[in-house]
């Protein structure tokens, strides 16, 4: 980890961010581009020619934005700035006891550190060493140690009804199979008649349903919803059309903590190995001697899938991680969001102003940043790329992750061209990334469309074709530039 400015700087970290670029003349006529979008869309673009140090296109680049999931790329090189290549999350058990004539005497500690990658099979095999170890009865407690977090796992601005979808699900210190489960329901009856699911015995929850079947035209204009209370129980409600097959529904974890210590209690039962003890969640760390631990991918490879996949459970866990590291205190969001400011503007002289970065995922509606600051964390990304090896991360258009099928730049000259990380809410449409013009100049762009909709007919999914256009025009435009 690098310690100092000063030796941050000597391993040839640089920023040559230079705002009086910004006067310059901007070539690209975005009028006609963005006449493409519909009425009522905000806009806001930037981009410039990192080999000319020019801005060549420019539009309301200073307005807040919500940023969607590019909030990632700042996650990206937060975790770059402040974790060693070799970090990997850790999941441990732990006892205050001895082992005596296959006995546990003591406590069995389970220390979860937030591994957003980590599987139930991998738990499993965490578990089963206790048994390879000759345990046969523990004594003490089950004590869950969550404490590298603090406060609320979800970050303020998540939209409340999303919050039991598995894309929100909260990113805990206790994180397994990314705190989802899946259920199966049974949708094909007679209008009026109950729902049924049905839940794998693995799963550590209860589902019950009060959901039915709706007739047309009710079923166009109803919802199913979960309720979800203590101890992981989930009350399906509302009503939805008929179903020929069964079909799957997946759910957030809403208590990971309970739901790790029921797996755990789960497993040493399937291993053999008697407890009878509580469950405890201690607000200090406990110690003890290690009995088995597990480590996740090295960061390296989970910030490749964070930008390739979108994905909010490393996001998040990084951007509370970075913090815990930083400081050496459990991490709430707002103490993660102090962190990342205070790290871009002692490393890389960025710094966020009025911006607000609630999370590090992009989920929250009150994330608020300006197309201006990503630029300028892209072009630091550029500018030190031997050390971060960040561009490799990034979505290629037509090939993977979520540039894959993008139709807008799918094809040539633009396919295996421009790399970006997408970011979309419901109205939002955003990328951040890089791509070479016909001259071979490397060129930096940062794309805000907020406020997107083609319809006020609710039946009615939004259409693509207006942005699909606006898209195509404005890299052809930046292509040939």
């Amino acid at each position: 980890m690098i310690s100092s400015l000063n030796k941050f700087r000597q391993l040839g970290w640089i920023s040559l961010f230079s705002l009086s670029s910004f006067t310059a003349q901007a070539q690209v006529d975005l009028v006609p581009i963005m006449s493409h979008l519909p009425e009522g869309a905000s806009v806001s673009i930037i981009a410039k020619n990192l080999t000319t140090n020019q801005i060549i296109a420019e539009y309301q680049s200073k307005t807040f934005m919500l940023p969607a999931s590019t909030q990632k790329v700042f996650t990206a090189l937060e975790a770059k700035l402040a974790l060693p290549e070799d970090f990997k999350f850790q999941t441990a058990l732990l006892t205050n006891g001895k082992i005596e004539n296959g006995s546990l005497n003591g406590d069995l500690i389970a220390r979860f550190t937030g591994d957003p990658d980590l599987t139930s099979q991998q738990l499993f095999q965490l578990v089963s060493k206790l048994k390879q170890q000759g345990i046969q009865t523990i004594k003490g407690n089950l004590v869950l140690d969550t404490t590298v977090f603090a406060s609320h796992d979800k970050a303020a601005g998540w939209v409340w009804n999303d919050l039991n979808i598995c894309f929100s699900a909260p990113p805990a210190a206790v994180n397994i199979d990314n705190n989802c489960f899946y259920v199966n329901l049974d949708a094909n009856k007679s209008s009026g008649s109950l729902i049924t699911v049905d839940v794998p015995s693995a799963y550590p929850v209860q589902v019950f349903s009060s959901a039915y079947v709706a007739e047309k035209p009710e079923s166009d204009y109803c919802l199913l919803d979960a309720v979800v209370s203590d101890n992981n129980r989930y009350h399906i409600k509302g009503c939805l059309a008929k179903q020929n097959k069964p079909f799957g529904l997946s759910f957030a974890v809403q208590d990971p903590t309970t739901y790790g210590a029921n797996l755990i209690k789960n497993y040493l039962a399937r291993l053999g190995i008697q407890f009878t003890g509580q469950i405890q969640v201690p607000a200090k760390a406990p110690s003890g001697v290690l009995l088995a631990e597990h480590y996740s991918q090295p960061l390296p490879v989970l910030l490749k899938k964070m930008m390739k996949k979108s994905d909010n459970q490393i996001a998040d866990a990084v951007f509370r991680t970075v913090a815990h590291q930083q400081l050496k205190r459990p991490a709430s969001f707002p103490l993660a969001s102090h962190t990342i400011r205070s790290l871009f503007k002692s490393k890389a002289n960025i710094q966020f102003g009025n911006s607000i970065v609630v999370d590090g995922s992009g989920l929250s509606r009150h994330n608020q940043v300006n197309a201006e600051t990503m630029l300028q964390t892209l072009e630091f990304i550029a500018q030190n790329e031997e050390q971060l090896k960040l561009l490799e991360t990034f979505p290629i258009a037509g090939v993977d992750g979520t540039l894959s099928g993008r139709g807008s730049i799918s094809a040539e000259p633009l396919a295996n061209n421009l790399i970006a990380k997408t970011g979309a809410l419901k109205g939002v449409y955003n990328l951040a990334g890089f791509m070479t013009n016909k001259r071979g100049e490397k060129i930096a762009f940062v794309q805000f469309v907020n406020g997107y909709s083609t319809s006020t007919d609710p039946e009615r999914k939004t259409k693509r074709a207006p942005l699909n256009q606006f898209e195509n025009s404005l890299y052809m435009a930046l292509y040939n530039e």
